[in-house]
């Protein structure tokens, strides 16, 4: 009968506690507190944020660039857990082509990167195939997984970014590209499916969780596998035949911020468009919510900020492309970081390879958009 009792005395708290919030969106059960207190956790950061050092960042360093990107490229590694002394990865698994419009198909490969950790790829090319293709990674950003990318729908929401043109991958294929969608850990097939308890409704914050615990981030683990995909595609092992000085990268939100680090990790890939995902950190991830884990790298205030991160891929090619209406990564931001930027794109006389572009709208891909500015900087 207790038992029941405190049931019962539960259930009508939570329904007081439901109605409270209904009528009051901020209602706060700890309400009312003495005044001139400071309790939110994040004070602590904010505070810490106005005297972060930055003690790597370029504009602080008056050193030759080249040797600031040495620097600063390899306390980038120490604190994202990047992995440069890697082995090519064997092809584990492949399948047969599958014919996806009269001209574009797709092969997909199962790469295998370690003994227990297989990398889905596919390639997307159109035929007759281009003899030293240039090649297009596509980042998928955090929704369903890289198949949107050559316009294949899993779930619901799939049909609607495909609609508005997420299906950049096929899109690069038929421009002539070896266009190579890349599954991000903790989407798509890669979900996570053996771990208990894990946590609702996000895909990555476990897996985040714990590379941290043997000193390794997600943006660190997701370059490093993308620098095994370009291994493989420039080796013998590869029957598809590409141009290793054209390696291109394109991402979008999550997969935008994975691009940026992937170039400034990887000096193979030759140009980058970031969509939607570009923003001083201390402006984006550092005062929001970021459930995902990513872009979250230990330290990394105390050496560098964004700017740093797109400075390490000079002199090659770097677009931002964002909405005036994001809400996660507005244009302004990303603009700032651009501006920022261009100090060490301007000593390597490179000033013409990096721009930030606005596009009038929300967080979404941006087909059209995308492929206008690709054409003007970087293909050109």
């Amino acid at each position: 009968m207790i038992f029941k009792a405190i049931n019962i005395k539960i259930v009508l708290h939570a329904i007081l506690s439901k109605i409270k919030k209904l009528f009051n969106s901020k209602y706060d059960p700890y309400q009312p507190l003495p005044s001139n207190l400071y309790l939110d956790p994040s004070n602590i950061t904010f505070e810490a944020y106005k005297s972060a050092s930055l003690e790597l960042s370029f504009s602080k360093n008056r050193l030759d660039p080249l040797i600031w990107q040495k620097l600063a490229r390899k306390k980038l590694v120490d604190l994202s857990g990047y992995q440069d002394n890697r082995k090519t990865p064997k092809t584990s698994k492949l399948f047969n082509e599958i014919k996806l419009s009269n001209s574009i198909y797709r092969k997909k490969i199962y790469l295998r990167i370690s003994p227990k950790s297989d990398i889905p790829i596919n390639l997307i090319y159109k035929k007759p195939y281009n003899h030293k293709a240039k090649v297009f990674i596509f980042l998928a950003g955090s929704t369903s997984g890289a198949h949107i990318g050559w316009g294949e729908a899993k779930v619901p929401i799939d049909h609607q970014r495909i609609f508005i043109g997420a299906d950049i991958a096929k899109q690069a294929a038929d421009k002539g590209y070896l266009a190579v969608t890349f599954e991000q850990a903790g989407y798509g097939e890669r979900l996570e499916k053996k771990l208990k308890n894990k946590t609702n409704n996000n895909r990555t914050i476990d897996f985040a969780n714990h590379l941290l615990l043997y000193g390794k981030t997600l943006v660190g683990n997701g370059a490093s596998e993308i620098s095994y995909v370009i291994d493989w595609l420039c080796s013998e092992k590869n029957k598809f035949s590409i141009s290793k000085k054209n390696i291109y990268l394109y991402g979008h939100s999550a997969g935008g911020t994975l691009a940026q680090f992937a170039a400034a990790l990887d000096k193979r890939i030759k140009g980058t468009l970031a969509s939607g995902s570009v923003g001083p950190i201390r402006e984006t991830i550092g005062s929001r919510g970021c459930g995902t884990g990513n872009g979250i790298l230990p330290g990394f205030l105390n050496y560098f900020d964004t700017k740093d991160i797109i400075g390490l891929i000079a002199p090659r090619f770097f677009i931002a492309l964002s909405g005036d209406k994001d809400h996660i990564y507005p244009y302004k931001g990303a603009k700032k970081v651009i501006d920022g930027a261009k100090l060490i794109y301007i000593k390597l006389n490179a000033s013409n390879k990096i721009a930030s572009i606005k596009v009038n709208g929300k967080h979404q891909y941006y087909s059209k958009e995308t492929w206008k500015v690709w054409d003007k900087f970087i293909s050109s």
